[in-house]
């Protein structure tokens, strides 16, 4: 999961590579989550040619005169599960139009979350969405599809951090976007497994004795049992009308990327990325994980976190709302789980969600680049923040809605 950008280019070739050494730090407050670039996997050695030969395959045109002289080939960082890479040629022309001079090579890696029964079934879904993205102008433009990865275009970006929440139009296309993702009819299996997963990962974290003991002795993990939140929230979501829709599932900042030049046929300046986890799934899933980093950082974790202010939410929501209309009409949005009040509840919910989502993910994945390579004390400080967060947010929610 990563951004396909300039800014991301890297020639590291360690495994799971980081610019901090956090794996050295005992204290979560050491580690800058905003400067944190992992590379996951070592760089073949041959990989010039590699992306030569899948250039000369699929792109033809002015690549078939390059030599692994005239081309240039960069490691992207911020891949979890995939390696990225830039490929691009030295002496760029704007004689074949239809040809890029430059484009993403994406290169598959083994996933630690699987939404099939195996990872074969797994890279065909993964096939067919992104190609649909792509031809609905949402995701990365597709140049090619090979058996290990993608080509895709190469944007000059930035990720869509709180400077663009605050920029109208900016957030009028996302959730413009969201509400086309949500409303695309995709040829794969119509059935949600994001709920299941927070089983999957409680499971394996209990397996992790070291880990679990040292979680054992936190005050607050003593205090609150994990697995009775677990079902908890898996009651409320169980009440919760989310409609069954097409979905992210990793819709978090990161993977919305801001254009350096918007999109000359559309004019727009947002494309969405890392589509790896998507599937259908409840709409509040995707809600629920943007407005969690809404108005916040990546080092914001470590401090208290509220829900935004309903009046944010119901500008955000009647975006979609609007879009959501224009996309089935009318009648459809007469639906009481379309209406404002609805979908901000329902955002709360998988917020929720999340929080104890999170808390699992760390413990229970073996991605030690999804640790973000940090030991299990350090593991145990953002959880720990991460569970309270979750209980703050609850108490607010309870007050709401059921008090």
């Amino acid at each position: 999961m990563a951004n396909i950008s300039e800014a991301n280019v890297s020639n590291k070739t360690q495994n799971n590579k980081i610019t901090n050494n956090t794996s050295d730090c005992k204290d979560i407050n050491e580690i800058d989550f905003e400067k944190i670039e992992l590379i996951n996997g070592e760089t073949p050695h041959d990989i010039k040619h590699r992306c030569l030969k899948l250039c000369q395959q699929y792109l033809a045109g002015n690549w078939l005169q390059q030599t692994v002289d005239t081309i240039k080939v960069k490691r992207l960082t911020g891949g979890l599960t995939n390696q990225l890479y830039y490929c691009g040629i030295d002496k760029q022309s704007d004689d074949l139009q239809e040809t890029p001079n430059e484009v993403a090579i994406r290169l598959y890696g083994p996933k630690d979350i699987l939404i099939s029964d195996s990872e074969e079934n797994e890279r065909l879904s993964e096939v067919v969405v992104s190609l649909m993205v792509s031809q609905n102008k949402l995701g990365p433009k597709i140049y090619g599809i090979f058996d290990g990865g993608q080509i895709q275009a190469f944007y000059k970006q930035r990720p869509f951090k709180v400077n663009e929440q605050n920029d109208t139009k900016l957030v009028t296309e996302l959730f413009e976007k969201l509400a086309r993702v949500h409303a695309m009819d995709v040829p794969i299996k119509k059935s949600e497994w994001f709920l299941k997963a927070l089983d999957t990962f409680y499971d394996n974290c209990t397996k992790k004795t070291d880990l679990f003991a040292l979680l054992n002795k936190s005050d607050i993990f003593s205090k609150y049992n994990l697995k009775i939140e677990i079902n908890w929230i898996r009651d409320i979501i169980e009440k919760t009308d989310s409609p069954l829709v097409f979905t992210h599932n990793d819709f978090r900042t990161n993977n919305i990327m801001v254009l350096e030049n918007s999109i000359p046929e559309t004019g727009q300046q947002l494309v969405l990325c890392d589509f790896e986890l998507s599937s259908y799934g409840y709409r509040g899933q995707d809600f629920g994980s943007i407005i969690s980093e809404w108005g916040r950082t990546p080092n914001d974790f470590k401090k208290p976190q509220s829900f935004p202010d309903d009046s944010t939410l119901r500008s955000i929501f009647d975006i979609y709302i609007k879009e959501t209309e224009r996309l089935f009409g009318k009648e459809y949005c007469e639906q009481k789980r379309v209406t404002i009040d609805v979908i901000i509840k329902e955002t709360k919910v998988y917020m929720l969600y999340y929080k104890l989502f999170a808390i699992v993910y760390f413990m229970g994945t073996d991605s030690q680049a999804a640790y973000f390579a940090m030991n299990n004390t350090a593991i145990v400080q953002r959880v720990e923040i991460a569970y309270n967060n979750y209980f703050r947010l609850k108490k607010q929610f309870i007050q709401q809605y059921f008090v």
